[in-house]
């Protein structure tokens, strides 16, 4: 994960040095969840910032968390389950103001992402690149929004065997902001 990171901060540094405004924000998701086409559960923690710049566009950085829960992957692939993830995403897209106190960020969003899968002992953690797009609401301090990401997970287990396989998720997000 050591270029994912590198590249989110980057684009933190060169966002602040140019934005007209900045938010700050915890959020917490829940969301469908599906790897190697088998459908699970997927609940969040994000905590990123977004910096806008005098045109209303804007870049950002997020780093996510989460807990995930698939039955039927465990089924299917003799008691491997999923575990957690977490990832570095780089959102960049447009905020449309709708009055002094709310607006709408249309987005898209690159990134990196690990996943977490074991039986016993044997585990594998598996990554690869990310990508997506959402829609926020901000309101006063309140912002929630829906997001869909995708990405290409590769990876090998202890037993040698090679997993490479997409994961998909869509989420509902809700969270609070702090606007600088």
């Amino acid at each position: 994960m050591k270029w994912g990171t590198a590249l989110l901060f980057s684009a933190l540094a060169s966002g602040a040095a140019q934005a007209s405004e900045q938010d700050l924000y915890i959020a917490g998701s829940i969301g469908a969840h599906e790897f190697a086409d088998e459908k699970g559960q997927k609940y969040a923690i994000h905590v990123g910032a977004k910096n806008i710049a005098d045109n209303a566009f804007f870049i950002g950085g997020e780093l996510e968390f989460a807990l995930l829960k698939n039955d039927d992957f465990e089924e299917t692939y003799g008691g491997y389950k999923e575990d957690y993830s977490y990832s570095a995403n780089i959102p960049v897209g447009k905020r449309f103001y709708m009055g002094s106190e709310s607006s709408i960020d249309v987005y898209g969003l690159a990134g990196y992402s690990s996943l977490r899968i074991y039986r016993g002992s044997d585990d594998a953690t598996g990554d690869g690149f990310r990508w997506g797009a959402g829609i926020d609401g901000n309101f006063s301090d309140l912002m929630v929004g829906l997001r869909y990401t995708q990405g290409k997970i590769e990876g090998a287990l202890e037993d040698g065997t090679d997993r490479d396989d997409t994961e998909k998720n869509i989420s509902l997000i809700v969270g609070y902001k702090v606007q600088f």
